[in-house]
């Protein structure tokens, strides 16, 4: 019997030690505004992609070219806000 409760008492030590550990080497995620930073790693990730279509369309209007840094001052002007809308929705 006593060694029945030395072995409930370690386990019970064991456990609450290993808690204490994983809550201190794993805390909460990390969040900015309200949104987990993997989420808009993956948003902006989204956001260049949509910057290229951009660029490639406006190209195709203006029959050259028109620059990475063009397309995306254009598309944050214009499109950005309701992109983002269309995303958070």
């Amino acid at each position: 019997m006593e060694l029945l409760t030395y072995g409930a008492v370690w386990i019970t030590l064991c456990g609450l030690v290993s808690f204490s550990l994983f809550k201190l080497y794993y805390p909460k995620k990390v969040t900015k505004s309200g949104l987990s930073v993997a989420y808009e790693i993956s948003l902006h990730n989204a956001e260049e992609r949509q910057v290229l279509i951009h660029k490639w369309l406006e190209s195709e209007k203006a029959g050259y070219d028109i620059g990475l840094e063009k397309a995306q001052e254009s598309w944050v002007e214009y499109h950005k806000d309701d992109w983002r809308k269309s995303k958070s929705a």
